[in-house]
């Protein structure tokens, strides 16, 4: 199967006030419906994807569930929680509940198995590892190496004792992974059917596996993304979801009848515009999320608004499948 278009970007003709598409995003997404199968779709659901910093919360889990085992599991608070699966902006609340969380493992800043980052929200500080927006998934790495006597030099050694478990719990909700690569951050990132990341998502609603970290997500959705993000304004509206690096987001609800719907999306050119319209668009048309739920940036010409990025009229058909 192909691609999909998924998102527009217009710009405003200012003789006429009409809106001409300037340029367009072409993509995949996929929804999984309370049966478990697959309830509507664009482009291709069977897509191979690297699904990036979307599943977070499964190895956030797999590290709680390794220190759990030795014993040592500690009492952590919703911020320690939701930084340990953020892609965060590096605004001060988010340095400030990393640092919260590294003394668990007794890990400085310094030692973190980032890379050294500027932080986005803070682009005048120089680049530290802390200020990595994968920062607090590290700290947890930390946390679980500690338990099982890992050393820092093997943390992100896709052979390694931590990661090969991290691979494991991925395996139990994903399926099985067509690649294991490197993400941005370093650690392990792995490639599966994109149907699978919206029934993956569809799995954090449904089992209590993954409870731990999921409650802390919704309870905390500005330290899992941050100040403008789709991903944390969704969690504040109760939706599961996380972005993923290049254009992809998993995420699923509880409707009103209590029935659990997963959705992913990927972009094809890796724009997370287009990813926001797609997800956004979707959950909109299909009356799950108000129209002013979120409002994606505008192209600007002097300053100012002078169009919009929209989904796609195929995104805002398949949201309202999902209706009726």
């Amino acid at each position: 199967m192909t691609s999909a278009s998924i998102a527009e970007v217009t710009r405003t003709d200012v003789r006429t006030s009409s809106e001409l598409v300037e340029s367009s995003h072409r993509g995949h997404v996929v929804v999984v419906g309370p049966d478990g199968g697959i309830a509507a779709w664009i482009g291709d659901p069977q897509r191979v994807t690297f699904v990036r910093s979307s599943v977070k919360v499964f190895q956030e889990t797999a590290c709680l569930e390794l220190v759990a085992e030795e014993g040592d599991l500690p009492d952590l608070t919703d911020a320690e929680l939701a930084i340990g699966q953020a892609s965060h902006r590096g605004e001060p609340r988010h340095l400030e509940a990393v640092l919260a969380l590294l003394p668990r493992s007794g890990t400085a800043p310094g030692d973190l198995t980032t890379p050294p980052a500027v932080p986005e929200a803070q682009p005048g500080l120089r680049p530290e590892r802390l200020h990595y927006n994968c920062s607090g998934k590290h700290a947890m790495f930390a946390l679980a190496g500690r338990a099982i006597d890992c050393p820092r030099e093997r943390l992100l050694d896709p052979d390694g004792p931590l990661q090969v478990r991290v691979l494991d719990v991925l395996e139990d909700v994903l399926g099985p992974v067509a690649a294991v690569g490197v993400d941005g951050c370093g650690a392990p990132a792995v490639a599966v059917p994109l149907v699978r990341l919206a029934e993956a998502f569809r799995s954090l609603r449904l089992d209590d596996r993954w409870a731990a970290a999921r409650s802390a997500a919704l309870a905390e959705p500005g330290l899992v993304g941050g100040e403008g993000r789709l991903d944390s304004a969704l969690l504040g509206l109760g939706i599961s979801v996380k972005v993923g690096a290049e254009g992809v987001y998993g995420a699923s609800w509880t409707a009103a009848d209590g029935e659990v719907w997963g959705i992913a999306v990927k972009a094809e050119d890796g724009a997370g515009r287009a990813a926001d319209a797609a997800l956004l668009g979707t959950l909109v048309a299909a009356g799950v999320v108000p129209e002013d739920a979120y409002r994606i940036e505008s192209p600007t010409g002097g300053g100012a608004p002078v169009g919009a990025v929209r989904p796609s009229a195929e995104v805002v058909e398949l949201g309202r499948r999902l209706v009726g």
